[in-house]
């Protein structure tokens, strides 16, 4: 059995990324490698202060990373893996609907070119 401070984690974890919002906050980021609140408002479009409350969980639990430049506040990914996770989860969907399901299919491209496009990054 896995240890017990392992599934508490583990649980905390998939709490964090159980929520549509964050999960869009996620995505959002890992395509635009820093934004500001104004600008993931209004690609997400959610009010501002409904995404403050879920960046702050994120945040809190050590996922993302935040600086500020003035009064504006960019928000980046900290925690690589989560990409993983997300990519599993639309892989396990993917494979579950026998590829039939088109919105997977095209979350399976996104991240797909997300991964080509840092690799592109990473060779610079």
């Amino acid at each position: 059995m896995i240890d017990e401070f392992v599934i508490s984690k583990l649980s905390k974890l998939f709490m964090v990324i159980s929520n549509e919002i964050r999960i869009k906050i996620i995505y959002t980021l890992m395509e635009s490698d820093s934004l500001s609140v104004t600008e993931l408002s209004k690609k997400i479009n959610i009010a501002q202060n409904t995404l403050s409350a879920h960046l702050k969980i994120l945040y809190d639990g050590g996922y993302i990373t935040k600086s500020q430049n003035w009064r504006t506040v960019h928000y980046q990914i900290k925690e690589p893996k989560l990409k993983e996770i997300l990519e599993l989860g639309t892989m396990v969907l993917y494979n579950k609907w026998e590829g039939n399901w088109e919105k997977i299919a095209s979350a399976k491209k996104k991240i797909e070119e997300i991964n080509k496009r840092k690799q592109k990054e990473i060779k610079k």
